[in-house]
């Protein structure tokens, strides 16, 4: 009886550590714990690299923007919390064996879809999978919020499409053409070319802060990549990059945004509560 009391415990003891290890992996960490991760996150267009089951800086990074996307803490770290989402998002990318006739005729569509689009690569609304969800986090990372990665081209990424584009000099198609993904896939810093460059004090809002409203003043979803101006100093409609931000578009005025100051859209209102107040210097694009 004796030692069944104490193979209990040695098993529970067990269990208790491999689910801490579970629960908390992060940058050093190696395994098939790291490894499972990773594919996931390579699936979701998250990780643009191997699943090695080493969790370094590229690993890290991918977390730290699925963590902002779905807005949990932001700690680069997978933690249950983190782990949980990430495997109900992963669903999204699931797909059912079909029947062996079904399965023929979406070959035949498929190929007859690769006939048609093999010359010029465009990601559309509708589309789905990881080509989708790369866009997202490119969309992302440049300063233009999709909302969620899911890998589903929906209105969301459209909008932040056609802002990246108008951004850009580019015909806001609200497509993701070969070109538009060219310009995506450069690494985006500070602009060579700019009008002027203004320092401005930047404070941060969202369309859940109490009293504000869901769209900007000109008429669109408030989100990510969406600044506020006073128009005298900035016209709305102007294509900004914000230090420490991203790029942007001057869409929507305040009632305390008078001179020099710029309040800068997030997608929650703990983003914005987090970014507080910083004096920032502001590109105006041509």
């Amino acid at each position: 009886m004796r030692k069944l009391r104490i193979l209990t415990v040695l098993f529970t003891l067990l269990i208790a550590c491999t689910s801490v290890v579970w629960a908390d992996v992060g940058r050093g960490d190696r395994g098939s714990e790291v490894q499972y991760v990773q594919r996931m996150l390579v699936t979701q267009g998250y990780l643009v690299d191997k699943a090695d089951g080493v969790f370094g800086n590229n690993t890290e990074y991918a977390v730290r923007i699925f963590q902002k996307q779905k807005n949990l803490p932001i700690t680069g770290k997978v933690d249950s919390k983190t782990l949980s989402a990430i495997k109900e998002n992963n669903k999204h990318f699931e797909v059912s064996q079909p029947s062996q006739a079904a399965s023929q005729q979406s070959r035949d569509v498929s190929q007859q879809s690769r006939n048609v689009r093999s010359k010029v690569e465009v990601s559309r609304f509708g589309d789905r999978g990881r080509t989708v969800s790369d866009l997202q986090v490119r969309l992302a990372s440049s300063g233009f919020s999709p909302g969620s990665v899911d890998g589903i081209f929906g209105q969301g990424t459209a909008d932040a499409l056609k802002r990246f584009q108008q951004a850009n000099g580019l015909t806001p198609t609200g497509e993701a053409d070969q070109k538009t993904m060219n310009l995506l896939a450069k690494e985006r810093g500070i602009p060579t070319e700019y009008k002027k460059a203004i320092s401005m004090n930047a404070s941060a809002y969202s369309a859940d802060d109490p009293g504000n409203s869901a769209y900007t003043a000109r008429g669109n979803l408030l989100k990510r990549g969406y600044v506020s101006v006073d128009p005298d100093v900035i016209p709305l409609g102007t294509a900004v990059y914000v230090e420490g931000y991203g790029y942007a578009v001057a869409d929507d005025i305040g009632g305390a945004i008078v001179g020099n100051r710029i309040d800068l859209a997030m997608d929650s209102h703990g983003e914005a509560i987090n970014y507080g107040r910083q004096t920032v210097m502001v590109y105006i694009l041509n």
